[in-house]
């Protein structure tokens, strides 16, 4: 079994911070299996479907997008476990490859290749820009592993905090 830290991130009230005073814990089991309907249920709107053949463990996977309070929209994956411990266990590892500085961007590196274009941006402009990835971070909530953006590893939670919020029943 692999023992993950349960980090929790307290959001400031800078303009990076999407709602003043949100925690959100990287890595939290839930009272019951969520599905993704839950997670539209709260706003987030479906855009793709995903094939989950070689995302070992996963029963599906999705990238949308949602409005946090005050900000932009922004892009979130959801990959869905049939439980929290298999979320944990064979989901973090592809989440790690997915997210943050060390992010694998293209199909040759990725651990999935499925939708690797859609978890990188261009910064900089035109073709001559360079590419970063779109999502900093990731939260597991139950049997959920959501990916989230931004800028950096606590921007990214930061982004992702309303919406976890919001899916455990909590409001905004």
């Amino acid at each position: 079994m692999i023992a993950v830290a349960v980090v929790a991130i307290s959001c400031g009230s800078g303009s990076d911070s999407p709602s003043s005073g949100s925690t959100v814990e990287k890595v939290a089991d839930f009272d019951r299996i969520l599905t993704i309907a839950d997670v539209e249920a709260v706003g987030w709107k479906k855009g793709k479907t995903y094939d989950v053949e070689g995302l070992e463990g996963a029963d599906a996977a999705y990238v949308g997008f949602w409005t946090p309070p005050g900000l932009g929209s922004l892009n979130y994956e959801i990959r869905v476990y049939p439980t929290h411990q298999i979320a944990v266990e064979k989901g973090t590892p592809f989440a790690e490859d997915a997210t943050g500085e060390g992010a694998a961007l293209s199909v040759e590196d990725s651990m999935w290749a499925e939708g690797v274009r859609d978890r990188r941006v261009i910064v900089g402009g035109g073709s001559r820009g360079s590419q970063n990835p779109r999502y900093g971070n990731f939260v597991i909530l139950g049997n959920l592993v959501i990916l989230c953006e931004g800028r950096t590893p606590d921007h990214s939670l930061a982004q992702c905090a309303p919406l976890v919020t919001l899916i455990r029943g909590e409001g905004a």
